[in-house]
C-alpha cells in the first residue's frame, strides 16, 4: 500500500488503534507545553487573589458597591477568586480580556468569552457580538462602557508555541531514542512452516507477539514462556541503556524559556526553596505589580471621570498581603510606622490579620515626642550654643 493510500485510508476509514495512537501523540506533544504555561499562569493567578482593591471617596477609604464587586462578588455566578483566576487565564491565553456589565444600570461584572472589536483611531473602540456564559448579548459596547485589558502588543503564548514547534521535535526525538535504547529485542530461530504470503506472516507475528507479551511485561510478578524444541531465542538488545536525564534537561529548557517569557522565577515553577524570599520579590516586581498597575489604571479610567479622580475618588490596589510575613518579624517595622504616624492602630491590626478596635482613638495617628520640625530643632540648638557661650564669657570675666 502506497503512502498516499495509507493517508487517504486513515482519514476516510481509520481504525480505532490508529485514532488512539494519533491523538495520544498529539496529547503527548502538547502536555509539556501546557504544563509549563499552566504553571506560570496559576502562580500569577494565585498571587492576584491576595490583592485587595481599596476604594476611596474624597481621599477617605470607604467600602461601597465598587469595593464589593472588586473584592467579594463581581457577579451573581462567581466569587472574586473565580473571577480573577478566569481573568488572568483569558489575559495570558488570549492576550486580552473584556469585562462588561450586561445591563445598562447593572453593576455586575462579567468576563466575555468571545467578542469582536472594531478599533477606531480617534474614537472609542466598539465591541460587538459579546458572548457571556455562552449567551450572546443583544447590545454593543463602546470603550467607555467596558473594562478592556490588553497584555502586550505580541501574544506571549503564540511566541511560546512557535518556540515549541521546533523544540518539541527535539524533545520527541529524545524520547524516541530513550525508548529505542531501552527496548528489548530478540531473534527467534526455528523451522516454522506457513504459507509464504503476507497474511500468513502477519498471523505468525501476531501469535508470537501475543505469546511473548506477558513474558516481558514489567507489571507481571512472574511469567513462564515455553520454548519448543528446535527453536533458539537470542537476545540482541543493546548493552548500553539510556537514562531519562536528556529528556529531563530538555523539559527544563522548556520550563526555563516559558518562565522567562512570563517573568516568573524558574525556582518558583520547580518548587525550589533556595532563595525563596528573593524569588518572591522578583516575582512581585516584574510580574504582579505591572499587572496590578494595568488593572488599577483601567479601573480608575473607566469607573471615575477626571474630575472625580482629582477630587479624591479612586481605586488603589494593596499588594502587601501577597508575601506572607511572620508577625514577630513585623513587630519592629510596625512600631516604627506607628511612631511616625504612617498608620493607625487599626491599620496595624489589619496588616497582621486581627480585627479592628471599635474605638475612635484606634483610628487616630500618633507621633512620638522624639520627632520635631527641623527648623525648630536647629533654632533650639543655636539657642543652646548662645547660652553656653554667654556662660563661658561670664566665667572668663569672673576669672
Amino acid at each position: 500500500m502506497g503512502v498516499l493510500n495509507k493517508i487517504s485510508r486513515f482519514f476516510l476509514n481509520p481504525t480505532a488503534d490508529e485514532l488512539t495512537a494519533y491523538f495520544a501523540s498529539l496529547e503527548n506533544d502538547m502536555v509539556y507545553r501546557r504544563l509549563a504555561i499552566e504553571t506560570c499562569i496559576d502562580l500569577i493567578a494565585n498571587a492576584m487573589l491576595k490583592v485587595e482593591y481599596k476604594t476611596y471617596e474624597q481621599n477617605k477609604r470607604v467600602k461601597n458597591d465598587i469595593y464589593y464587586r472588586l473584592n467579594v462578588s463581581p457577579n451573581g455566578k462567581q466569587n472574586s477568586s473565580e473571577f480573577y483566576k478566569s481573568l488572568v487565564h483569558h489575559l495570558y491565553y488570549d492576550n486580552e480580556v473584556l469585562v462588561v456589565s450586561p445591563g445598562r444600570n447593572d453593576s455586575e461584572l462579567f468576563i466575555a468569552d468571545d467578542f469582536n472589536v472594531t478599533e477606531q483611531a480617534l474614537k472609542p473602540d466598539r465591541f460587538d457580538h459579546v458572548t457571556v456564559n455562552n449567551l450572546q448579548l443583544d447590545r454593543s459596547f463602546t470603550e467607555t462602557d467596558v473594562i478592556y485589558l490588553k497584555l502586550a502588543d505580541t501574544n506571549i503564548r503564540s511566541i511560546i508555541d512557535s518556540f515549541y514547534a521546533s523544540y518539541g521535535k527535539l524533545l520527541a526525538s529524545a524520547i524516541n531514542i530513550y525508548k529505542r535504547n531501552n527496548a528489548r529485542r530478540f531473534i527467534l530461530k526455528g523451522d516454522i512452516f506457513h504459507i509464504q504470503d503476507r497474511s500468513g506472516q502477519e498471523k505468525i507475528n501476531k501469535m508470537m507477539t501475543a505469546q511473548f507479551k506477558p513474558f516481558f511485561e514489567a507489571d507481571n510478578a512472574g511469567s513462564v514462556f515455553q520454548l519448543q524444541d528446535g527453536f533458539d531465542l537470542k537476545d540482541v538488545s543493546g548493552t548500553t541503556k539510556s537514562d531519562s536525564r536528556d529528556i529531563k534537561n530538555l523539559l527544563d529548557d522548556v520550563i526555563d524559556t516559558t518562565s522567562s517569557a512570563f517573568h516568573v522565577p524558574k525556582g518558583l515553577m520547580k518548587g525550589d526553596m533556595a532563595g525563596l524570599s528573593d524569588q518572591i520579590d522578583s516575582f512581585l516586581i516584574f510580574t504582579i505589580h505591572p499587572l496590578v498597575a494595568l488593572i488599577t489604571d483601567e479601573l480608575n479610567s473607566k469607573i471615575y471621570t477626571m474630575d472625580e479622580y482629582n477630587s479624591g475618588d479612586f481605586v488603589r490596589a494593596d499588594t502587601t498581603n501577597i508575601k506572607v510575613t511572620d508577625v514577630t518579624s513585623m513587630a519592629t517595622a510596625l512600631d516604627k510606622l506607628l511612631s511616625i504616624g504612617t498608620m493607625s492602630v487599626n491599620d496595624a491590626s489589619e496588616k497582621v490579620g486581627t480585627d479592628p478596635i471599635d474605638e475612635e482613638w484606634a483610628n487616630k495617628r500618633y507621633i512620638t515626642k522624639n520627632y520635631s520640625e527641623a527648623e525648630q530643632l536647629i533654632n533650639s540648638l543655636k539657642g543652646g550654643e548662645k547660652e553656653n557661650d554667654s556662660k563661658e564669657q561670664t566665667k572668663q570675666i569672673r576669672i
